[in-house]
């Protein structure tokens, strides 16, 4: 399989010294990106939980067990961090 960057406008293949990456704007319009800006993007595998704290068992309306609630890890590359989360609140 072979990857060809092609413009179809001017109807001739781009050398891969003219292309560049963008984001595409709902309206249409390209902003382009440079490795700069995508340094300075988090990593893919960056996810934030803040817990600001718990309640008393008494303070939680039992109609919420009536229905499950499901935490886990996102994907392999969350495994790590979520059996972290898991001791720290087994803990409290």
């Amino acid at each position: 399989m072979q990857h060809r960057r092609f413009c179809e406008a001017e109807d001739r293949e781009i050398p891969y010294e003219e292309v560049g990456r963008g984001w595409e704007l709902p309206d249409g319009r390209l902003v382009p990106l440079t490795d700069q800006d995508l340094a300075r993007l988090p990593p893919a595998t960056r996810h934030v939980v803040e817990v600001f704290g718990f309640v008393p068992g008494q303070a939680i309306d039992p109609i919420a067990y009536s229905r499950p609630h499901y935490v886990g890890p996102g994907g392999p590359q969350a495994d790590r961090p979520y059996a972290l989360l898991v001791e720290a609140l087994a803990r409290n």
